[in-house]
């Protein structure tokens, strides 16, 4: 009887050891998924971020003084002008904009798009995949300016906020138990770029 009671017991307690150690191994696994995918959306935010940074705060550079340097500004859309090769000579257009969430529907996050640039006439190139790409206009007073911004309005932006945030495409999936209702189904590093004082010297035309 005794024999039965310590099998019993070993057997018990050799689950219970089991489970500590298969529930510390998928942590282990999670917080190296997480933070390989923090390491991998801080690189595609900052690369992103710095072409964002460079070019607008160039907008309006070489356009004259009577020719507005914004032609259009919405929440995720914004086309400016621009001397790129900085000679005196043609006056360029930049447009950036977010490409339809159905581009990116191969990958396992649901939020994920294409944030496109394009320089005059030529091809749309892909700057990035992002989850968000907001932009606000302010006027030189501060006033927070309409989206779209009508067009007798555009010579007033001063200032660009522009939100960006980066998610990794791919994630490791969360325990059914763990999620609650409107949770996602996976744990998606994500990396946000901020920037409220992004203005140019020569935007306002």
């Amino acid at each position: 009887m005794g024999t039965l009671l310590d099998l019993l017991s070993s057997t018990i307690f050799g689950g219970v050891l089991l489970l500590i150690i298969l529930n510390a191994n998928e942590n282990v696994i999670e917080n190296s998924s997480k933070f390989n995918g923090d390491e991998l959306v801080q690189e595609m935010l900052v690369s992103t971020a710095r072409l964002l940074e460079g070019e607008f705060r160039n907008m309006g550079f070489g356009v004259p003084d009577s020719q507005s340097a914004v032609i259009f500004a919405d929440t995720s859309r914004i086309s400016f002008l621009c001397d790129m090769d900085r000679n005196g000579g043609v006056i360029d257009t930049v447009k950036y904009r977010l490409g339809p969430i159905s581009e990116l529907a191969v990958t396992k996050n649901e939020l994920d798009r294409y944030l496109y640039r394009q320089v005059n006439n030529g091809t749309d190139l892909k700057v990035g995949a992002v989850t968000m790409f907001k932009l606000h206009y302010m006027t030189l007073s501060g006033e927070v300016l309409t989206t779209p911004v009508p067009p007798d309005r555009l010579s007033e932006i001063f200032v660009v906020e522009v939100t960006l945030e980066v998610q990794n495409p791919y994630a490791i999936s969360r325990q059914k138990a763990l999620i609650n209702p409107g949770e996602r189904t996976a744990l998606y590093s994500t990396s946000l770029w901020q920037q409220t004082r992004l203005a140019s010297q020569n935007s306002r035309r």
